[in-house]
């Protein structure tokens, strides 16, 4: 005997639909990852930031910051400047910002400090690994 073969109807995703389930799964995945990141930096007893490839600030008073763990300066004025990292980028609003030395490892910003905010990234872009 012959099996009747049914049609199966799926609903096609809309663009906007599709987009949103890519972007879950990633964050998902970051999720995983970050989970187990923390996990073998609490097994090894090693410090979080250096497993998880994030920015470790350090300010003394409001004239000198440290950045470790960055990916780069993105922009750079005498009120503003932008440094990316891991997770988006760090924006540092002032009065004579200078930048005060780039090396691979770390980078030191002077001036006057008025705002320091972190950028998350913008949703459809993805994290470029290191």
């Amino acid at each position: 005997m012959a099996r009747k073969r049914r049609d199966r109807w799926r609903r096609v995703k809309t663009r906007a639909e599709a987009l949103e389930e890519k972007l879950e799964r990633r964050r998902a995945a970051l999720r995983r990852r970050e989970r187990f990141g923390r996990g073998v930096a609490d097994l090894f007893e090693i410090p979080e930031d250096i497993v998880l490839n994030v920015p470790r600030i350090t300010i003394i008073g409001n004239l000198q910051m440290i950045i470790e763990n960055h990916r780069g300066l993105i922009e750079y004025s005498p009120q503003r400047i932008r440094v990316g990292t891991g997770g988006g980028q760090l924006v540092i609003r002032g009065e004579e910002l200078a930048v005060g030395s780039v090396f691979v490892e770390d980078l030191s910003v002077m001036g006057r400090f008025e705002v320091i905010e972190f950028e998350g990234p913008a949703d459809g872009e993805e994290e470029e690994p290191r």
